[in-house]
């Protein structure tokens, strides 16, 4: 069923940008005396404050309405490079889009975060280009299929589960490339599905659709990813000042997102035994996430968990660094390359060489 807003939750919305601005007028007057528990510089308080600012005060489908959907986006970006856009679809679900050729040697399927309420937003469009660059670079040539699955309440869990499994069946099945040619990319929710995946290709899932594949895949990257929707971690209390979570709208949107099912090892990976990913189907992972975000401890358990099994698991803290710094930060004008951006290329570069 598509939902869609109504009159007044259209007003409502607009009516609502004045209140976000009071909103982050009050946190500059109060950003000098954060303290210690507030966010490391004084333009980054003012990021989190604005991040939380919307998403507590606007629902799902009124930032949906507010704010310009991935595949528009992704217009904007090929005209502005004057590349042509290619879109991808079929009947088993899968939507997406293509940024590089899908003969390059490798190919990434790229799932956006948003706690599956929020579409991608223009960061995306410099942070993952720049990745492709790097590795261009070192003559590494890569093919980026970027998911533009469905968001919440439009469809709730499975439906996304789902579509992560048809894109990774059509990459192996209908182009025919070999599991070894693959990498998944995620942050936070698209994390999520990341992880999703590579548990249904070991245990396959009632949930969605069986797929077997004939080895590992080359690797998986994991920006902050959400593995537990529980709220009792201490990072959750020691980091709530300085990130751009709130306690409550994760809450809100883990909780439309299971809508009402029971949650399981696909939907909350942390909560996975050790012996769960003692055949992981994948030969490398990295693992990155930020000093500062409340999700921190949970990723940490999760990683421990994980990288007992298997062991080329990279796991690195950017210091100092909220939930998806890399993409939050670009977007409210703080360009500067991250601890776990440089990460990110150096190790891409170095295991996609091998």
């Amino acid at each position: 069923m598509k939902h869609t807003l109504s009159i007044w939750e259209r007003v409502d919305a607009w009516l609502g940008c004045l209140s976000i601005g009071a909103r982050i007028v009050y946190a500059a007057i109060c950003g000098p005396f954060r303290g210690a528990s507030g966010a490391d510089t004084y333009h980054h308080h003012l990021i989190q404050a604005a991040v939380k600012a919307l998403t507590r005060r606007f629902s799902p489908l009124q930032l949906q309405y507010l704010f310009k959907d991935y595949d528009q986006l992704y217009l904007e970006y090929c005209k502005r490079t004057g590349i042509e856009p290619v879109f991808v679809s079929n009947e088993r679900g899968l939507r997406g889009f293509w940024m590089g050729h899908p003969t390059a040697k490798y190919v990434v399927i790229n799932f956006h975060g948003g706690g599956f309420a929020m579409d991608a937003t223009e960061p995306y469009f410099d942070l993952w280009p720049s990745v492709a660059k790097a590795l261009l670079q070192n003559g590494i040539t890569t093919a980026w299929l970027n998911v533009t699955y469905t968001l919440t309440p439009t469809a709730t869990y499975p439906t996304q589960f789902h579509e992560a499994v048809e894109a990774l069946r059509y990459v192996i099945e209908d182009l025919g490339r070999s599991p070894r040619d693959v990498i998944l990319v995620g942050d936070s929710a698209g994390a999520n599905l990341c992880l999703a995946l590579l548990s249904h290709l070991s245990h396959p899932s009632r949930d969605a659709p069986r797929l077997q594949i004939t080895g590992p895949l080359k690797a998986v990257v994991l920006m902050s990813p959400w593995v537990s929707f529980r709220h009792d971690w201490p990072s959750m209390k020691y980091n709530e000042y300085k990130d751009i979570d709130a306690r409550e709208v994760t809450e809100r949107w883990s909780q439309e997102y299971l809508n009402g099912r029971s949650t399981n090892y696909y939907i909350e990976a942390v909560d996975a035994p050790g012996s769960w990913w003692e055949d992981a189907r994948v030969e490398q992972t990295l693992v990155l996430a930020g000093g500062d975000e409340v999700l921190l401890d949970a990723i940490k358990t999760w990683m421990m968990s994980f990288s007992k099994s298997n062991p080329d698991t990279t796991f690195v803290v950017g210091r100092k660094e909220c939930h998806i710094a890399p993409l939050i930060w670009p977007l409210f004008g703080d360009k500067h390359e991250t601890q776990q951006v440089s990460v990110l290329k150096s190790w891409l570069s170095e295991r996609l060489r091998i």
